[in-house]
């Protein structure tokens, strides 16, 4: 990346930041950039330098180009016809309806669009606000194609935080049809949920592994991202709303028996994501323990390393969760790198399926 395209980066970051607060905590602010923009800390420095001689960044307390109290950016907005004419629909609606201020923010994703266009997503969501109540439990996508223009995606790409000032709760919405695979004997000595498919497979593939109960869930289509799998697991588990299931291999007990086994246990990637979904499984139902199957992948991870948080692994802005004190070490171990669970192999798993990690 050239310099000056970092360089307008750095600057378009500080503008939207500067659009929902007048100033800025300084300490730690480059460190933040670092990681939202994936970028060097030492070019940020720079574009820092060059920024507060311009006036465009002004602190009173800066260690060599770094500020480290309150910061105020001054930067004029750029003019974005999108916004112009998404004001002009709303202004417009709040004549007749109403104030709509709380929808402003939507501009962001509506490049592309026509007023007409607009004026039609404005009344869509107007209609969606007076009818969440009877759609509660809906999957989100035929929501989203019913009331927004005929697209089964838009209702994801409205920021959800103006949407709930508005007054529609997109949670009401679950993503995901509710789909499971399952595999395993009608008493299994241990239920395993999994976190994406591939692993899946391999488990239930791997000798010895029949007397327990496999789990994963699968997406609508084809177009289900390999990050979206263990989240809708968690989701279908927090719906509390008995999924669809598909027998992939052996006579497994229904959905419910299998969520009130006595040992059920979670094997996802060693990383901040995974981790967030396994807390978030045991939210709802404490009793989940990590599965044994972790072991070796901190043995890995802790001998020979693993993978940078980067886009090229597809996990560019992961970032520490809220997390509870037992996994602790575990957060700490894969903060800076990450190994995903496709790392163990048959063997592995065969010898670790039934066992829990020690926490």
């Amino acid at each position: 990346m050239s310099y000056m395209l970092l360089r307008d980066r750095i600057t378009n970051h500080l503008r939207k930041r500067a659009r929902t607060s007048s100033s800025l905590r300084g300490n730690g602010l480059v460190e933040r950039l670092v990681r939202d923009l994936q970028c060097d800390r030492t070019d940020v420095l720079r574009v820092f330098r060059e920024l507060r001689t311009e006036g465009i960044l002004v602190c009173d307390d800066w260690l060599r180009d770094e500020p480290l109290s309150k910061v105020t950016i001054n930067l004029r907005e750029e003019s974005n016809p999108t916004a112009d004419i998404w004001h002009g629909v709303l202004e417009q609606a709040a004549k007749m309806q109403g104030e709509f201020a709380t929808l402003e923010p939507l501009a962001e994703v509506m490049e592309g669009f026509h007023a007409s266009e607009m004026s039609r997503l404005l009344s869509g969501l107007i209609s969606l606000k007076q009818d969440q109540e009877r759609l509660h439990n809906t999957p989100r996508f035929e929501v989203s194609a019913r009331y927004l223009l005929g697209s089964s995606k838009l209702l994801d790409s409205l920021p959800t935080a103006s949407l709930r000032q508005f007054g529609i709760d997109v949670s009401r919405f679950p993503t995901f049809p509710g789909y499971v695979m399952v595999a395993g004997p009608p008493d299994p000595c241990v239920v395993v949920l999994v976190e994406n498919p591939h692993s899946f497979e391999c488990a239930i593939e791997a000798p010895g592994t029949d007397r327990a109960a496999w789990v994963c869930t699968y997406g609508y289509g084809l177009s289900l991202k390999y990050s979206q799998h263990g989240e809708q697991l968690a989701a279908i588990l927090e719906s509390r709303i008995p999924p669809r299931t598909l027998v992939r291999k052996g006579s497994p007990p229904s959905w419910d028996v299998l969520l009130r086994h006595d040992r059920v246990r979670f094997w996802g990637d060693l990383d901040l994501e995974g981790l967030a979904i396994f807390e978030r499984l045991r939210r709802y139902n404490p009793n989940i323990a990590l599965g044994g199957l972790y072991q070796p992948m901190v043995d890995h991870l802790r001998e020979v390393g693993g993978h940078p948080y980067c886009k090229a692994v597809g996990k560019a802005g992961q970032v520490p969760n809220t997390y509870n004190n037992d996994i602790a070490s575990l957060v700490a171990l894969c903060r800076e790198q990450a190994v995903d669970q496709e790392l163990l192999s048959g063997s592995q798993i065969s010898h670790w399926w039934d066992t829990e990690y020690e926490l």
